[in-house]
């Protein structure tokens, strides 16, 4: 049913006929100062039928039900209710998605996300994601986007010997696709393709690739009529994060922006305030002049706000929507009485309806008293009306933000399938098989429900709606923690499964806010995202204010803290000590002591990292498992090998995951006993499994651990590995993975005798770890420099430093002799350091002669491996 929309509806169609008349060539979409006027903004208060008519609106044009307009039509839906859509990758991609039905060619923009793909998902098929996953939208929309995303990579490369499942977009622009026609035609054309391709921080690149889409919607444009539009519905979800530059609400007013052939449908609660002095300040492409109509500044806005329906329509509404032999099902009297306690909102008439139809199917005669009560009246009269399972189960959907049938089941055990499938079926459940979780109850009744649940009859105790909520959250936890199992939840891709790890955590969080339950399972889920290198997600968390247990306001602070990772290491552990106070006070304490622990060890501070790690009270619990792996790492940073392999060496029943982090711990200990081939071929195999586990952190770790082994002996190989290091290291902000990386090239072109990029290199290298404030690197980058510095005939500055490393390591606690010992050896003073007394896996004589290997060859200047 839709009624008393005709205004909207003619204000709508006119904004499309004006938005049809306009072309928008490259030279004008790149003139970043010009107006726009492709969105219409409908606002107003939680039930009123916002979602309901920006839905209908979209439908009418798709239909072809409006004159004028073109009848291939597509419409892109993003419904910021789903915390899937938080992502604006999620968002971006939806929304091509959608705009693939008009054509299927979009060169510029498919290439382009290729390459930001490979950036930000290192060792994960974009092709692959796209065939298998859900998440983008309708199956058939998602196939589609699959294949001409495969059709542009072949078409560009086309006779280069491309195979689309296995392409790497980056390694071929910058190589044998200079040789393709299409390629330079793109940049010739589309000034901003060239920029944007060579963007290396995949976060910023994504923020413009909508000014190619763009392009690539105007060349189809140009050949025959069509009309994009999308939805942007719940938006005062976006309007209330915080205002800043690249923020959620920053990236899509620029996506409309950037995309003016694109007309925007935006349903809120509150009005948009791009044009505003104030709030452009947060906004890379606002103010009045770029958004006359949601300004006014002609007097013809295109700002609507939303009342309720007037009773004339209202009545209409429920005229048609029950019928009985198509009559009104609903006497006169009794809508009159509905309509008067409605004040216009569909939602309330909607639950009216329903409830008046449960008797009709039953068979009875409902009271009139029942109906025309006020909003809280009317949901404590539907959950009256309903049996008392159906009742404890809208409880159950009504605990958190979102729902599905597994959730239900954790929360009502006691609950039969099929109950739940036909609760799932009713009509006040919303349901969308895009996200997940796929269901959801409008947020009006929600709330509703948990505020009129205490005048019911079998209503809830306190105690018992702590107990359901604990249980979901429980539920939420398995789901997540269960990522470190070797195997995923049957139907689920790895990289499908460590998205939904982000869902679940969110909805466990603001659950637990929401309800004051102090989950003890959301500082391991932090530690798990920490883990699968969701970073923006935890360095986004909202600041919880208001009601919140001060507990969860520690848990997202530390979880911020941990994910900014570009920011001194010593300010931020002196930061999270100030903020968690009391370590171990509350429910978050193993997390608190392991990420407290993480950055003490980063920082050098390893007896504070120890008594961290050891405070960690759950030792079988992902952090307790960590924990121990960093105790063994502190005895590696100690020099104390043969303690490190005996804590990791013949575990029993370890996880992949775990089995990657432990290769790569024995990886650096082969390193540092100057067992370079092997080191090199462990870590090999953790890259392997890194991909085939879908975990990008590992991956750039192990590919940048790649190239610091290979530079000891093979500088060619070396030089072969850093481009992917660099790729996978700079996709997840890892600035010390970036810094290693120039050590590693910079040691390579010094074997090869090239002083000059080997200086400059090293000189990048410093800068960064000092900016960062790392103090604690595994591969010291003065010992890299000593040996530089001897092999050039330096020998008065390589003394200087290797003294000053003697004089480190000559304390209670030093951090790695080893280096002190290896240095002082090649300077030819081993009297600086007892290069017997380190904890070496071989005879030292064994280790002292293959420590001098890489000095000669650096001397020899290149040639074969020595």
């Amino acid at each position: 049913m839709f009624t008393d929309r005709e205004g909207y509806i003619r204000a709508f169609h006119e904004r499309l006929v004006g938005h049809l008349a306009l072309k928008w060539p490259v030279a004008e979409v790149m003139d970043f100062q010009r107006p726009v006027r492709n969105v219409m903004a409908l606002s107003g208060e939680g039930g009123i039928g916002k979602s309901t008519l920006i839905r209908h609106l979209a439908g009418l044009a798709q239909d072809g039900k409006l004159d004028g307009l073109p009848k291939d039509c597509s419409v892109a839906v993003i419904d910021f209710a789903d915390l899937s859509s938080q992502s604006f990758e999620t968002v971006l991609l939806r929304v091509r998605a959608a705009l693939g039905r008009l054509g299927r060619s979009w060169p510029a923009f498919d290439i382009a996300l290729s390459a930001y793909w490979e950036r930000k998902h290192p060792g994960e098929s974009l092709v692959r994601f796209l065939d298998r996953s859900s998440s983008i939208g309708a199956v058939a929309d998602s196939l589609r986007l699959s294949e001409q995303v495969a059709s542009s990579i072949d078409g560009l490369f086309a006779g280069l010997g491309v195979v689309t499942a296995a392409y790497r977009v980056l390694d071929l622009v910058g190589t044998s696709a200079r040789q393709s026609a299409a390629l330079k035609r793109l940049r010739r054309d589309l000034p901003a393709f060239g920029p944007i391709l060579q963007e290396t921080d995949p976060d910023k690149m994504l923020g413009y690739l909508p000014i190619l889409l763009s392009a690539d919607l105007e060349r189809i444009r140009q050949k025959r009529q069509v009309l994009a539009l999308c939805v942007l519905d719940t938006f005062e979800n976006v309007q209330t994060l915080p205002p800043e530059r690249g923020g959620l609400e920053d990236l899509v007013a620029r996506m409309a922006y950037l995309l003016p052939n694109v007309f925007f449908t935006v349903g809120s609660r509150r009005p948009l305030r791009w044009h505003e002095p104030v709030r452009s300040v947060g906004l890379t492409y606002g103010g009045a002049q770029r958004w006359p109509g949601l300004a006014g500044t002609d007097g013809k806005s295109d700002q609507f706000p939303i009342d309720g329906l007037e009773p004339p329509e209202a009545d209409l509404f429920l005229r048609k929507r029950l019928t009985v032999d198509d009559e009104p099902a609903i006497g006169a009297e009794l809508r009159e009485r509905i309509v008067a306690g409605s004040g216009g909102s569909p939602l309330y008439l909607e639950l009216s309806t329903g409830l008046f139809e449960q008797h009709l199917v039953r068979g009875e005669a409902p009271q009139p008293e029942m109906f025309g009560e006020p909003f809280p009246e009317l949901v404590l009269r539907m959950m009256r009306d309903l049996s008392a399972e159906d009742r404890d189960l809208l409880r159950a959907a009504a605990l958190l933000e979102a729902f599905d049938d597994q959730l239900l089941a954790a929360v009502l055990p006691e609950a039969r399938g099929r109950r739940i499938e036909d609760f799932i079926a009713r009509r006040f459940v919303r349901h969308d098989p895009t996200v997940w979780p796929p269901c959801r109850l409008h947020e009006n009744l929600r709330r509703g429900v948990t505020g009129c649940d205490a005048h019911t009859s079998d209503g809830w105790t306190t105690r018992e709606r702590r107990t359901r909520v604990s249980r979901a959250l429980t539920h939420l936890t398995d789901f997540t923690l269960s990522i470190w199992n070797d195997d995923p939840p049957t139907g689920l891709t790895p990289a499908d499964h460590s998205r939904r790890t982000v869902a679940a955590f969110l909805l466990a969080l603001y659950g637990a806010a929401e309800h004051g339950v102090l989950s003890p399972g959301l500082g391991q889920m932090a530690y798990t995202l920490r883990y699968l290198g969701h970073w923006q997600v935890l360095a986004s968390l909202p600041q919880l204010v208001g009601s919140a247990p001060p507990e969860l306001a520690e848990l997202t602070a530390v979880a911020r803290l941990t994910a900014q990772a570009g920011q001194d290491a010593t300010r931020r552990y002196t930061a999270m000590k100030a903020t968690v106070g009391d370590v171990d006070a509350g429910p978050y304490a193993d997390y608190f002591h392991f990420e407290l622990g993480n950055l003490a060890q980063f920082t050098g501070a390893l007896p504070d990292s120890d008594r961290h790690f050891e405070a960690v009270t759950d030792p079988l619990a992902p952090i307790g498992v960590a924990s121990r792996f960093d105790l063994a790492g502190n005895a590696f940073r100690r020099s104390r090998y043969t303690d490190v392999v005996q804590r990791i060496e013949g575990r029993s029943a370890a996880t992949r995951l775990e089995r990657i982090g432990t290769g790569d711990l024995l990886g650096h200990v082969y390193l540092h006993n100057a067992r370079f081939q092997e080191a090199a071929e462990l870590f090999t195999e953790v890259l392997s499994q890194a991909r085939q586990a879908e975990v990008p952190l590992w991956a750039a770790r192990a590919a940048r651990h790649l190239a610091l082994s290979c530079m000891w002996f093979d500088p060619d190989r070396t030089l072969r590995a850093i481009p992917e290091a660099r790729e996978l290291n700079q996709s997840l902000g890892e600035v010390v993975g970036l810094a290693q990386c120039d050590m590693a090239a910079s040691m390579a072109h010094a074997m090869r005798g090239d002083w000059g990029n080997a200086v400059h290199l090293l000189g990048e290298a410093r800068r960064t770890f000092e900016a960062v404030g790392a103090s604690a690197e595994l591969i010291p980058i003065d010992v890299v420099e000593i040996l530089q510095l001897i092999a050039q005939g330096r020998d008065e500055q390589a003394r200087e430093l290797t003294v000053r490393l003697a004089e480190a390591a000559d304390v209670a606690e030093p951090f790695l002799p080893v280096w002190a010992a290896v240095t002082a050896l090649w300077i030819g003073r081993p009297e600086l350091h007892d290069f017997a007394g380190i904890g070496w896996l071989d005879l030292p004589d064994m280790t002292r002669e293959r420590w001098f290997r890489p000095l000669d060859r650096l001397r020899a200047g290149g040639g074969t491996q020595v």
